[in-house]
């Protein structure tokens, strides 16, 4: 019997961390974090990464394993994580993995293969001279011209997935889009764990009044400071770290281009968008079963419990 893995995913500020942590104390597991942020050493407040307080004794996994400056693909979290639950499970626990990054769940629950990628490096250097020369917004254009589910998915500003789903366009018999949703089927056949993935559904007026208030909050524990520390590294623009929600949209205040109100308030337009693609991809992507946030915890955990059990 192939083994059970359980996956809570949601929107940010949705309550992942307080359901996924009474969750692992009822049925004695470990926690993996599918955050593509919260890797990274030093970059606490603006991630909302889970304290010592808050764990209340369950072990966390994959956080704070980089520097800024270094370098984590989805790849590596791919083997990562494998390598996690595989200890995780030789322990005779349980093992819940959790978080908002949409491309970090796929990557594991689909086993998408990361290895003998076609790179037409012609192709591939044109569309970055493209995006610099006419905007990321141009190449995004191009995406949902050819491949709209893709588009939808993929905020124009990570260029280097716009690169490589318009790579894979140009390139392969099918979309990027249609080549994952066929990966998807065959290596859940193929997989030796049944991943369980689970929703919290929020409705959208009570998430952007939770966005609100977290934001307000990081503001008032030192964000500004994470942030500043993170825009004096003078890392490259195009590095994760430098494209993190929470903390770019600081830096024009530093260069004196705004005022910090403006900034704050960008942040919290930002980060309701960045809510609204994570469920997007949620739904599109992982087919979860999806628990309203309104239950109580208990309720909520009986609830992934009949599921397991059914």
């Amino acid at each position: 019997m192939k083994e059970k893995i359980i996956c809570i995913v949601g929107p940010t500020a949705s309550g992942k961390t307080s359901l996924s942590i009474e969750l692992a104390k009822k049925i004695n597991a470990e926690i993996i974090s599918a955050d593509s942020m919260q890797i990274y050493k030093g970059l606490d407040i603006g991630t909302a990464k889970v304290t010592e307080e808050e764990k209340q004794g369950v072990v966390h996994h994959i956080i704070d394993i980089c520097n800024p400056n270094e370098k984590f693909s989805v790849a590596d979290f791919k083997e990562l994580c494998y390598h996690k639950i595989d200890e995780i499970l030789s322990k005779g626990k349980k093992v819940i993995i959790v978080g908002g990054t949409g491309l970090y769940v796929s990557a594991v629950v689909e086993d998408m293969n990361f290895e003998n990628e076609d790179i037409d490096v012609e192709y591939r250097n044109k569309l970055e001279k493209l995006a610099k020369e006419k905007s990321n917004g141009y190449l995004h254009e191009m995406l949902q011209k050819i491949d709209p589910k893709s588009a939808e998915l993929i905020h124009k500003n990570n260029v280097k997935r716009v690169i490589r789903a318009l790579e894979i366009a140009k390139n392969s018999k099918e979309l990027k889009s249609t080549h994952m949703q066929k990966e998807m089927i065959r290596k859940k056949q193929e997989s030796k764990y049944d991943f369980y993935v689970f929703c919290l559904n929020i409705e959208r007026e009570l998430l952007y009044k939770r966005i609100n208030e977290r934001v307000d909050i990081m503001v008032k524990n030192g964000v500004i400071d994470e942030a500043k520390k993170l825009y004096d590294m003078n890392l490259d623009k195009t590095s994760t770290c430098m494209q993190a929600i929470g903390y770019k949209e600081f830096f024009p205040y530093f260069e004196g281009k705004s005022t910090l109100d403006e900034c704050i308030e960008k942040l919290k337009v930002e980060t309701r968008k960045y809510s609204k693609r994570q469920m997007t991809w949620f739904k599109n992507k992982l087919s979860p079963y999806f628990l309203d946030v309104t239950d109580d915890k208990n309720i909520l955990i009986c609830e992934i419990l009949n599921v397991l059990n059914n």
